[in-house]
């Protein structure tokens, strides 16, 4: 039962496999989970459209995923949802301490400069995130960046079922508020995050001193699957019950095709190739920031119970590496929820969905 003054926050995450969806009760500052689910947008046998899924496939699923959670779309007061991948960007720099009117002229121009698109109409949005430690006349600006087009088609999709769209976060922002609006950041080093989905991997790495870094890494479940149908010989949805199953190095007999394939069998795997964009991004990261102090990562998304992923991460990397439940500093009233990593995303956002 929801208490007597509580106010009910949505977080949607539409993604390019799923669409997830969390309820959260606020009670004064308190926050407890209602009801949360993960609505699939291609049924058994549909294969997953790596180009990402057409709005006419998304809008009955989004109607679906309210009407199972019991919510009129029209009656949501308090909505957060996010928008992610090639049409958006993010990158901290630093600026002269101004005023409002004059960082709002100046960082449209910074944001050019910054965060190229694809020459497309842009909408620009900042935050800042505190002083400069190192300059004391600057601070530490978290520039993001979307093309208008991208923007104006997810609003349009949340009006289709007539959700009147509230905050619209990116991706790389709702998982670390997930995080951060729950647990203190160390004071030295900093922390990775990697968010793997289906589409893509999104590295960030946060901390409290050194700036914050963001990347798209287009290796994730949607490869993973590519690869066992390959070396395997299965088709879309058996490589899928596989991979859940069994992760990238199952316990069956590889396919006659690749055996002969020399230069297939020399090929480096999707979870290498996944590292090694990880370790080229992180020593960017580290000659960029002069900061090497990496303290742990932090696994969410669909594909984080891959299993042996965090496994490999941990060799990879020699860090403690382990799966981020953002349920579990929810009130959940006694219930566990094992699908918590999926769910990073739409509860950061439900977290700040005012």
């Amino acid at each position: 039962m929801i208490k007597i003054g509580s106010q009910q926050h949505v977080g949607l995450d539409i993604g390019t496999h799923s669409i997830k969806t969390v309820v959260l009760d606020k009670v004064g500052s308190n926050f407890r989970l209602g009801k949360f689910n993960i609505t699939p947008i291609y049924g058994e046998g549909e294969i997953y459209d790596p180009e990402g899924p057409k709005r006419s496939v998304v809008v009955p699923r989004l109607m679906n995923a309210f009407a199972e959670l019991g919510q009129t779309p029209r009656k949501v007061k308090h909505l957060a949802s996010s928008i992610g991948g090639q049409a958006v960007a993010a990158k901290e720099i630093k600026s002269l301490q101004m005023t409002d009117e004059e960082m709002d002229s100046s960082l449209l121009l910074e944001a050019r400069k910054h965060l190229p698109l694809d020459g497309s109409e842009t909408i620009v949005d900042y935050q800042i995130l505190g002083d400069d430690i190192h300059e004391a006349e600057k601070v530490r600006v978290l520039l993001v960046a979307a093309t208008r087009k991208h923007f104006q088609n997810h609003l349009e999709m949340l009006r289709d079922i007539e959700l009147k769209p509230g905050i619209v976060d990116i991706d790389q922002m709702a998982i670390l508020n997930s995080y951060v609006s729950q647990n203190d950041l160390p004071d030295e080093g900093v922390t990775i995050s990697l968010d793997v989905g289906c589409r893509k991997t999104i590295l960030s790495v946060l901390g409290r001193k050194s700036f914050f870094f963001t990347r798209d890494i287009p290796i994730a479940g949607y490869v993973f699957t590519q690869e066992l149908m390959k070396k395997y010989d299965l088709s879309y949805d058996e490589a899928e019950k596989v991979k859940a199953a069994q992760g990238m190095n199952p316990d069956l007999p590889i396919a006659r095709a690749v055996e002969q394939d020399a230069l297939q069998l020399a090929e480096k795997g999707a979870l290498d190739r996944l590292g090694d964009e990880i370790n080229r991004s992180l020593r960017y990261y580290v000659k960029e920031s002069g900061q090497s102090y990496f303290n742990n990562i932090l696994v969410t998304g669909g594909s984080a119970a891959l299993p042996g992923l965090t496994e490999y991460l941990e060799k990879k990397f020699n860090l403690p590496v382990s799966i981020y439940n953002p349920c579990d500093a929810l009130d959940t009233s006694g219930r566990k929820i094992a699908e918590g990593a999926q769910l990073a995303v739409a509860v950061g956002l439900a977290l700040r969905a005012e």
